[in-house]
């Protein structure tokens, strides 16, 4: 097994400079939350999870429903329809690409 620990590992990654093209071209910039001394990235405020930033997560519309709203504001158990397999004969609920 590998005996490193995850700030090792880190530290290793981030040594490892990746400069071929193929690898630059790819290389994403991302903001840092603007914590003092925080390095996590910006989810939403310009803050991280951890120094405030909340998901905004909509509920359903139906009266006195407390589900996850799915398609249209509202959930499957009130009406939302769900993508299902393209396949014949399955009923499946879609997981990827139809299929």
């Amino acid at each position: 097994g590998n005996t490193l620990d995850l700030n090792t590992q880190k530290r290793l990654r981030d040594e490892h400079d990746h400069t071929t093209e193929k690898n630059a071209r790819k290389k994403c910039y991302r903001k840092k939350c603007s914590a003092d001394g925080c390095t996590k990235f910006v989810q939403r405020g310009g803050v991280c999870f951890k120094h405030g930033a909340k998901m905004k997560v909509k509920r359903c519309s139906h009266e006195g429903c407390t589900n996850y709203a799915q398609r249209g504001g509202i959930c499957i158990r009130h009406g939302a329809k769900v993508k299902r397999c393209s396949r014949e004969g399955c009923s499946n609920q879609l997981v990827n690409s139809g299929v």
